[in-house]
C-alpha cells in the first residue's frame, strides 16, 4: 500500500484523542488513511503532544507523499476544532 506511485489517491481523517493515565494525561493525533484505489485502511498515531503543550511527531516512517497529504489533512482539520 504505502509503496505506491504519486498518484495513488489517499482519503485522511484526522481526529484527536485524550488519553487519561497514571502519569498524566496525553493528548494524541490519528489518521486513518485510506488508498482510494484498493479501499485498504490504516489508521496510525501521527502526533502526541506532551504536558507542556509540545507536539511530537510520529509521521518519520511514513513516506513524504503521504506526511505531505497528512499535514494537509492538519490544517484543514485545525480550521474546525
Amino acid at each position: 500500500m504505502w509503496g505506491e506511485s504519486l498518484m495513488t489517491a489517499y482519503d485522511v481523517e484526522i481526529d484527536k484523542v485524550l488519553r487519561k493515565g497514571l502519569s498524566g494525561d496525553k493528548t494524541e493525533i490519528w489518521a486513518k488513511i485510506t488508498n482510494l484505489d484498493t479501499l485498504e485502511t490504516m489508521e496510525k498515531l501521527i502526533w502526541w503532544e506532551d504536558e507542556n503543550g509540545v507536539f511530537h511527531d510520529e509521521t518519520i516512517n511514513l513516506p513524504a507523499e503521504l506526511r505531505s497529504i497528512i499535514d494537509n489533512a492538519w490544517i484543514e482539520k485545525k480550521r474546525h476544532w
